[in-house]
């Protein structure tokens, strides 16, 4: 779902230009420890711990973020690199609203996104990262309204 303001071409420009310089842009990044030596108990626990730390880290980034208008919606993606930095896997999971993080929907997706980190790498550790796109807070800096 694209906002019908996104769409013109100057909105279009205006919008990247705020999005290099960071406005409405939120990154995080967790370390998976290695998978070689973790018993399946132990590494079943440091998947539902790292979903319940990257959803944990979603809703906070959501409670700070502008909502003009009720424009609440966020996109959200996540990529797996590894020691070298070499992006793994990655995953966008689109325009969502923030409901979907304290509904079951939201934990399911990184889970699901988790399971995929574990088919690509190897046994080392690896870097999850996160990056969340506020559109209400590109819509209040493209001063679509000035109540916040």
């Amino acid at each position: 779902m694209i906002l019908p303001f996104l769409r013109r071409p100057t909105t279009h420009q205006k919008v990247e230009q705020l999005i290099r310089q960071g406005i409405g842009v939120r990154e995080a990044s967790w370390r998976l420890p290695s998978s070689a030596q973790a018993s399946p108990a132990a590494h079943a626990l440091a998947s539902s711990t790292a979903v319940e730390g990257i959803v944990s880290w979603v809703r906070k980034a959501m409670s700070e973020m502008r909502r003009p208008y009720g424009i609440d919606h966020v996109a959200l993606a996540l990529a797996c690199r590894d020691e070298s930095g070499k992006v793994l896997c990655s995953n966008a999971l689109g325009v969502v609203r923030p409901a979907s993080f304290y509904a079951p929907e939201g934990a399911t997706r990184v889970e699901a996104f988790l399971r995929d980190v574990e088919q690509v790498r190897d046994q080392a550790g690896v870097e999850v990262v996160a990056a969340l796109l506020s559109l209400g807070d590109l819509a209040f800096e493209l001063g679509i309204t000035r109540a916040a």
